[in-house]
């Protein structure tokens, strides 16, 4: 029988709570275990195509990969939209070259969809990697949306319990420490730059507190923070289901209203801006 009444909102977040412990123990075990192993090269994610014209690229966090993403990927493209969850390896690298490895990953997106444009999804470090890509690449140019969940943009206490010497992943977890440099919540800002960014924190989460997840307040960022969320659940939790859905029928209205824009579609797209 199910606990209604005034009990039931401190049972689910005990009950969210024991999870979240539960999988982070987990989670922190899987990154010891491949911090003392030999890295291994992430398989390739699935493109699910779909009837929407524009594709949405979902960007996992440290130490996870594209499965994070399980009801999400299919969620999104029940509803038509042609998704692709992708692997990428952060072992023995920092957020600039898992950047360098996103932006080419966008750019053979866009190429294989055709599409003017891309959305973004990223969980945790994956919405670092994508900050650092939209600043540094020309995917600032034709990314119209980001939706971070649980991304440290002002840094996380929490990145402070690993070591940097930790084999593997001691230098990009010393990046997402409060005052490290990686947290410099400015965005990028540059002519043509338009990208609608919403950071979304979970209620509950440890890892990456609300205040760490939200970013300054600009008519182009939309900060939420999920009742009863945790960081680990984020990706797969029914309230960022519907919120990210909403806001990428918005991105696509707005696309619609805009016209096309005449950005030709090319593996350079993927080249630092200083090339």
């Amino acid at each position: 029988m199910p606990v209604t009444g005034p009990l039931a909102h401190p049972l689910r977040a005990a009950a969210g709570l024991a999870y979240e412990v539960t999988c982070g123990v987990s989670a922190a075990t899987h990154l010891v275990r491949m911090s003392a192993g030999r890295p291994v090269s992430p398989d390739p994610g699935q493109l699910r195509p779909g009837i929407r014209p524009e594709p949405v690229l979902l960007v996992h966090g440290l130490g996870s990969n594209s499965s994070c993403f399980g009801k999400m990927e299919g969620y999104l493209h029940a509803q038509g939209y042609t998704v692709y969850a992708l692997n990428y390896s952060c072992f023995g690298a920092d957020i600039a070259a898992c950047g360098r490895d996103l932006a080419r990953e966008a750019a053979w997106l866009r190429h294989q969809t055709g599409s003017e444009s891309v959305s973004v999804v990223a969980h945790s470090l994956g919405g670092m990697v994508v900050r650092w890509s939209i600043a540094h690449t020309w995917m600032g140019d034709w990314v119209h949306l980001v939706v971070t969940l649980g991304t440290p943009h002002r840094g996380t206490p929490t990145a402070r319990l690993a070591p940097s010497s930790l084999p593997g992943f001691g230098k990009i977890i010393s990046q997402l420490r409060p005052g490290a440099g990686a947290d410099d919540d400015a965005l990028p800002e540059r002519p043509g730059i338009d990208t609608r960014w919403v950071a979304v924190a979970g209620e509950h989460d440890w890892v990456v507190p609300p205040r760490c997840a939200h970013l300054p307040a600009s008519p182009r960022v939309r900060n939420v923070t999920v009742p009863g969320g945790g960081h680990l659940t984020l990706p797969n939790n029914g309230y960022c289901l519907q919120l990210v859905l909403e806001e990428l029928a918005a991105a696509e209205r707005q696309h619609r209203a805009s016209g096309p824009c005449s950005a030709a579609i090319s593996p350079e797209d993927a080249s630092p801006l200083s090339a």
